[in-house]
């Protein structure tokens, strides 16, 4: 079956939800992993199919995306397959997205820049909820400033029932925890200690959380696309309810994020591996919820007078998605705007950031129409009315952090 989009990592907890969004967009698609028994229900859709493919064989990638006919690739795989996936899509010539990656392999996706240009096709690094969301506020904010000094950005959220179930992949949040971040300061990208990299904000629908640095992608593609405006500082901040910081926490403390192979009765075991298994065992408990602030907060200039923006994407459990919790902006997300390159409303090539490349307002009508909710200073924006919603927002105190 020659199909529209092939999902790599179609397995796994974002693939799937990509792969749903996709199928009922009417799309024709691969689900491609290791193991199909997770997407029986899927398979049942006739427009649905399952190729098994080994991530660290380079050449089943490539194998795969040609036999697929596929028009674009959707990469929802670990962070580390996001090069390999890259250079199979170059010597196949199609177009693909992913979810990102930490500021060491993006630098490496955008070093491809120039062969995805004269391939003629593109990538889109950092199409889930954050990079990928947070990233088209701010290109959407950032227009209304004569200059910028501060962008803060980075989620927050918390759940009805304070019982752990993991957030998004362990793996990447562990990876987040351990290396140190990357911030931009005095218009330099620089490492900080993400312990002392810290802010206590109040959060729409959430309410007061302290966020700390972490190491993403952001600090790059911002200091890249936003260095016009005179951006100088910038921080990414992760905020975890106090209940789930806590198990992440003792989990890490324990070993359980160890990348270094333990002989087990003959047999060698890496701790972060066994623990990533072991909590894909973990349910929802009967009645749970999530909410999720992704937001972004900009100081600068306009007219030579101070001005703030504050924006805020609110996603909550979606009824037919409980399973996903909050994280159903992830999959859905990349799902929008990989069908953007599929309908070529997005015609660059070479290597960006979604910030650089997709459109506001369509993106934003297309979020809103799966219950995922743009607020501008407080205010809903609907693009489909071409006009902004008044809703209560949370009073901030407009103070430039880390000066």
């Amino acid at each position: 079956m020659v199909c529209d989009f092939i999902v790599f990592g179609g397995t796994g907890q974002q693939g799937r939800i990509c792969a749903r969004d996709l199928l009922e967009c009417g799309h024709r698609i691969v689900l491609a992993g290791r193991d199909s028994s997770a997407v029986q229900d899927m398979l049942k859709n006739k427009r649905a199919s399952f190729m098994r493919v080994d991530l660290k064989k380079q050449e089943e990638i490539l194998a795969a995306i040609l036999r697929s006919g596929a028009k674009v690739v959707v990469n929802c795989s670990e962070l580390i397959y996001n090069v390999p996936i890259m250079k199979a899509c170059l010597v196949a010539g199609r177009s693909c997205t992913d979810l990102g990656g930490l500021n060491d392999i993006t630098i490496q996706q955008f070093k491809l820049d120039q062969d995805f240009r004269k391939r003629g096709i593109i990538n889109i690094t950092g199409c889930g909820s954050t990079p990928g969301i947070t990233n088209v506020m701010a290109a959407h904010a950032i227009n209304e400033f004569d200059s910028v000094d501060t962008i803060d950005l980075g989620f927050a959220w918390d759940s009805n029932i304070k019982d752990f179930v993991v957030p998004y992949s362990i793996k990447s949040i562990f990876n987040e925890f351990n290396t140190a971040p990357i911030i931009l300061r005095n218009g330099k990208l620089v490492k900080a200690d993400r312990m002392n990299c810290m802010a206590t904000y109040m959060f729409k629908e959430i309410g007061k959380q302290t966020v700390h640095c972490i190491v993403h992608s952001e600090a790059f593609t911002f200091a890249k696309y936003f260095k016009y405006k005179g951006l100088k500082n910038l921080h990414y901040m992760a905020g975890f309810p106090e209940h789930s910081l806590k198990v992440i926490n003792m989990l890490m403390e324990l070993g359980f994020s160890s990348e270094e192979a333990l002989e087990v009765d003959g047999i060698s075991i890496k701790p972060a591996s066994f623990t990533t298994q072991v909590l894909k065992r973990l349910r929802f408990p009967p009645g749970y919820t999530e909410v999720e602030n992704l937001w972004v907060r900009i100081w600068g200039k306009k007219n030579k007078k101070p001005l703030f923006r504050q924006m805020d994407c609110i996603v909550r459990t979606l009824k037919g998605w409980e399973k996903s919790g909050s994280n159903v902006n992830t999959g859905r997300t990349i799902s929008i705007i990989s069908q953007m390159l599929h309908t070529r409303l997005i015609t660059q090539t070479g290597v960006y950031g979604p910030e650089a490349v997709v459109p506001c307002p369509v993106f934003f009508q297309e979020l809103d129409n799966r219950g995922i909710h743009i607020y501008d200073n407080g205010r809903r924006i609907n693009e489909k009315k071409h006009l902004l919603v008044n809703h209560p927002s949370i009073l901030v105190d407009n103070h430039l952090p880390f000066s």
